[in-house]
C-alpha cells in the first residue's frame, strides 16, 4: 500500500520540494488581536515588520482537528497509508491533535492506517525527517520503513541558531526579565539548539561574529564526528542581509560549495526575534 506523507507549516520546507513530493500541509495560525492568520498564507517579511512596533507578542496556535482529520481522510478515501510528523509537543499541541483524530479515524475507518512522528524539533530539522520519509514513500517503501526514515534523521540533525537580541524572547516569557537585561548589558550572545524536544542554550558569546563563527565550527565538528554532512541548510528570521553575509563569508567557504537560506515564519520567529541558524543532516547519528 501505497504512503502519504502529512506535516505542519512550521518545516517551512521549499514549496517545490513540498510539490514534488506530493507531501499535505496543514497550518498553524497566527492570531494578532482580533487578527487571524494561516502561517501558510502570510508574507513574512511584512508581519516582521509589523512586529517590530507591537508590544504585545502575537499568539500561534495549532492547526484545528477538524483541518487535521480533512488531511487524514483525504489520503485514507484515496487508500493509502498515513505518514504525519509534526512539529515538537514541547512546543505545540499539534502532535495530541493529531493523535486524538487518528484515533477517532481508526474507530470510523478501522481499516485505516495513521502513524503519527513527534519530531522534538521544528523548522527543517524537522522538515528534514519529512522529506526522508516522503522519499521512502515516493520510492514504494511501507509505513514502518517510511517512519523509520523519519526517525532515523531525527537522529542525525541539528539545529543551532543565533538571536540578535533576547528581547523577543524575554517578551514572549522564554527568558526572565534578569537573564535579558544581562544579555543586553554585557552584549551576550546566546546560541541556541533544539535538545530533549525543547529550545536550550548550546554557548554563550561576547559578539554576534563569534556566535557565527561558533556554529559553523560545531557543524564542522558534528560532521567530522559523524561521517560528513546528507543535508545543510541556513535559516534566518527578518533579517535576509545577514543571513547571506552568514551564507557566503562563514558557511559556503567551509563547506565548498552552496546551501539553501530558508526563511522562518511566524510561528517560530515570533518567540526568537531576528536571527540567522543552520540545520544540518549528518550520515551517521549524532552523540
Amino acid at each position: 500500500m501505497a504512503v502519504s506523507v502529512v506535516t505542519d507549516s512550521t518545516t517551512y520546507i521549499p514549496s517545490a520540494l513540498i510539490d514534488e513530493l506530493h507531501i499535505d500541509v496543514v497550518s498553524l495560525y497566527i492570531y494578532d488581536g482580533d487578527r487571524h492568520e494561516l502561517e501558510s498564507e502570510m508574507d513574512f517579511q511584512a508581519f516582521y515588520h509589523r512586529l517590530e512596533d507591537m508590544e504585545v507578542l502575537p499568539k500561534s496556535a495549532l492547526p484545528s482537528p477538524e483541518t487535521i482529520k480533512e488531511s487524514f481522510m483525504r489520503i485514507i478515501e484515496r487508500g493509502d497509508d498515513v505518514l504525519a510528523v509534526f512539529l515538537s509537543s514541547e512546543m505545540s499541541g499539534t502532535v495530541e491533535a493529531a493523535n486524538m483524530v487518528a484515533d477517532m479515524i481508526r474507530k470510523e475507518h478501522p481499516e485505516a492506517r495513521i502513524t503519527v512522528v513527534d519530531s522534538e524539533t521544528n523548522s527543517m530539522q524537522e522538515g528534514y525527517a519529512v522529506l526522508a520519509g516522503a522519499r521512502a514513500a515516493a520510492a514504494g517503501a511501507t509505513l514502518e520503513e517510511c517512519e523509520k526514515a523519519a526517525r532515523d534523521t531525527m537522529a542525525r540533525s541539528r539545529f543551532i541558531f543565533a538571536p540578535q537580541t533576547l528581547e523577543y524572547l524575554k517578551r514572549g516569557g522564554r527568558i526572565g526579565r534578569a537573564s535579558a537585561l544581562l544579555g543586553t548589558l554585557i552584549k551576550l550572545v546566546p546560541i541556541l539548539t533544539v535538545e530533549n524536544a525543547v529550545t536550550s542554550t548550546y554557548a554563550k558569546v561576547r559578539t554576534y561574529p563569534k556566535a557565527l563563527a561558533t556554529m559553523r565550527d560545531k557543524m564542522l565538528a558534528d560532521a567530522e564526528a559523524a561521517g560528513g554532512f546528507k543535508n545543510v541548510c541556513l535559516h534566518y528570521i527578518c533579517d535576509k542581509a545577514l543571513a547571506e553575509m552568514f551564507q557566503r563569508e562563514y558557511i559556503e567557504p567551509a563547506l565548498g560549495h552552496k546551501v539553501d537560506l530558508i526563511a522562518l515564519g511566524p510561528v517560530i520567529g515570533t518567540h526568537v526575534g531576528p536571527a540567522v541558524g543552520i540545520v544540518y543532516e549528518t550520515v551517521n547519528p549524532l552523540r
